[in-house]
């Protein structure tokens, strides 16, 4: 509580040590930025735009505000296959000594998912990997959707973990690709592909 009294504080007598001075106090725009995996990142503030690198963990725009000046930092064009959000990233400047923005980047998800064909008895559970949530379906069900999403350019498997009773059911072969349906690398679109077969023992 009194740190945050106090930073606006030091803004203030920082301003008016400058102004005595005959100066005008300015700020540098700038801030943090994590998990940016991609390249691609564009921020703005107003016309003002900085495009950090990838692996960047800050960011400063080129031009600097005056004392007083608003400013808005935005997304101006997310990295490939990420989203990002800011926080702290508008505001008046001078209130505080700097401008500390925060950009956090995350990469885009998507679902799995498919169909389901010849299930008369519930018990079958479906899974994705070994660490994604299983996803348990009940008879008569024709489609499903996996409930961990997968992302983007990440690999995904889906798998019988467990049969109904007295059948027996399977990832079926895709028949454009010869390989299995459930089986690939995430793009950038819901997977509605996996085709799970059951038959009656």
């Amino acid at each position: 509580m009194k740190s945050s009294c106090l930073r606006p504080l030091a803004a203030l007598l920082l301003t008016v040590g400058l102004a005595a001075c005959g100066g005008k106090a300015s700020y540098d725009v700038s801030g943090t930025i994590s998990g940016l995996n991609n390249a691609g990142l564009v921020l703005a503030n107003g016309g003002d735009t900085v495009s950090p690198p990838v692996g960047a963990t800050t960011f400063t725009f080129p031009q600097r505000i005056d004392y007083g000046t608003d400013y808005n930092i935005t997304v101006k064009t997310p990295p490939a296959h990420m989203n990002c959000a800011v926080s702290g990233g508008t505001g008046s400047a001078g209130r505080y000594l700097s401008i500390q923005a925060a950009v956090n980047c995350q990469q885009n998800v998507y679902t799995v998912g498919g169909t389901i064909s010849g299930q008369t008895v519930d018990g079958l559970v479906l899974g994705n990997g070994s660490t994604a949530t299983p996803l348990t379906v009940a008879k008569a069900t024709a489609t499903f959707t996996m409930p961990t999403p997968v992302a983007d350019g990440n690999s995904y498997g889906i798998s019988v973990i467990t049969h109904p009773a007295g059948q027996t059911c399977r990832v079926a072969t895709n028949p454009a690709t010869g390989l299995s349906s459930g089986v690939g690398t995430m793009g950038e679109a819901n997977v509605t592909s996996v085709n799970i077969v059951c038959t009656t023992n």
